[in-house]
């Protein structure tokens, strides 16, 4: 059982205004999250349009390397996972990668 409860009713980190919208295509170009509040202690995410593919270890994603996040699924993620991660998208395809932050 999870011992934190308090993170039941989640609460936005006080002083950020915008969530972040992650752009990702599918070019050898690897796409981070720009720096997250000091804070935020988790990340709400979702992938939205297409499919894309994740690695948290600091080398390129690719469709032979990485995670595989489906569009149309969310994901909450520490925020030191969030801020190593990269991106790619599957195919020829664009995918927009929602993250907004979070405290206890």
């Amino acid at each position: 059982m999870n011992s934190r409860v308090r993170n039941l009713y989640p609460k936005p980190t006080l002083g950020v205004t915008s969530m972040q919208m992650l752009s990702v295509d599918s070019t050898t170009v690897q796409h981070q999250f720009s720096a997250f509040n000091d804070l935020t202690r988790y990340i709400v995410l979702d992938v939205q349009d297409a499919d894309a593919y994740v690695t948290y270890t600091g080398e390129d994603a690719s469709d032979t390397v990485g995670h595989r996040l489906f569009a149309g699924r969310s994901y909450t993620w520490d925020k030191a996972t969030a801020e190593v991660a990269k991106f790619v998208a599957t195919g020829s395809t664009t995918s927009v990668i929602a993250a907004s932050e979070f405290t206890d």
